[in-house]
């Protein structure tokens, strides 16, 4: 009896070993790679930055991490940022890469607003001579109209639209937090001091060269190769993460207007504040939003001396 018992478990022994085998034989793996050879992720950050877009650069970074075959991540960025909490998951993503091993940063056109806080954290950040838009540090918001009475349809004198002075309130926590960032990551590189950058300028490739927002001229096959180089590898492959991401930046708003499909018309009208980290360039294209925007590298909003009554 025991003899057969002890049968027994070494067969469902053998069972759950052949069984585990399988499932990790079976387990997908996102790049696909061979588990002979090294190679280079490239990892493209989306062009608008939305939360599917952070979260497949979040999957291809863990992958790249957890993939022993992968040994340097290249981020190909070409983006004017989106928005500000998806941006900063990105960044917290390549800290966490560039722990574990060499990451660089290469700009094609634009790698402004969250585009750069995501990128912030890389060894190094390479641009393109011509780059249009590297750097503005900042938030742009939507500052709406003064908050109506309760009415039938809200419970409160905020429900419908915000106070101003609170979005701009939180409009300057989240500059504060972004600049933050940067200093972290990058503030032993820029030239500039903390009011110039939260000034949120923009800068072509070879300004953001000389003033430290990048490192070196150069593009993805450059950073590419020194990537491989930093890593100690001799011979290697590359491998590319490509997805449809967002390209319509009315998509950032989704939550604030009315359900649509990708590429469909979309009819927003703003209820309450909304903060994104774009570039001007992104911010330009969006002309048809019933918004107010304000940037948190503007002047502060003054206001108008209504002429009361002052000392007699």
């Amino acid at each position: 009896m025991a003899t057969g018992l002890r049968s027994r478990r070494v067969q469902l022994a053998v069972v759950i070993v052949i069984a585990i085998g399988a499932g990790v034989l079976a387990a997908p793996q996102v790049m696909g790679l061979a588990d002979d050879d090294e190679y280079v992720a490239v990892v493209e950050v989306p062009e608008l930055i939305d939360a599917n877009g952070a979260q497949a650069v979040e999957d291809d970074l863990r992958e790249a991490r957890h993939n022993d075959s992968i040994e340097a991540v290249v981020l190909e960025v070409d983006s004017g940022g989106g928005l500000p909490a998806e941006s900063e998951r990105i960044s917290t993503a390549v800290d966490r890469t560039a722990q574990e091993m060499p990451v660089i940063a290469a700009v094609d056109s634009l790698g402004a607003s969250g585009a750069y806080l995501s990128m912030a954290p890389a060894d190094e950040i390479y641009v393109s001579p011509s780059s249009q838009a590297v750097g503005s540090v900042g938030v742009v918001s939507n500052i709406g109209p003064t908050p109506l009475a309760p009415d039938e349809t809200t419970t409160g004198p905020n429900k419908q639209a915000q106070d101003p002075d609170t979005t701009r309130a939180e409009q300057q926590l989240l500059a504060d937090l972004f600049l933050e960032a940067v200093l972290e990551h990058r503030g032993d590189e820029i030239e500039l001091s903390p009011d110039e950058i939260a000034r949120a300028n923009v800068y072509i490739g070879t300004e953001a060269v000389e003033n430290g927002f990048a490192d070196e001229l150069g593009f993805v096959d450059d950073a590419i190769g020194d990537v491989a180089d930093e890593a100690g590898l001799s011979s290697y492959d590359v491998v590319r993460t490509e997805r449809e991401m967002a390209t319509d930046p009315l998509m950032l708003f989704g939550n604030a207007g009315e359900e649509h499909e990708p590429g469909g018309e979309m009819s927003v009208s703003f209820d309450a504040a909304n903060h994104l980290a774009v570039a001007p360039q992104v911010l330009n294209s969006i002309d048809d939003v019933n918004a107010t925007f304000e940037h948190s590298g503007d002047p502060p909003v003054e206001e108008a001396d209504t002429g009361g009554d002052g000392d007699e």
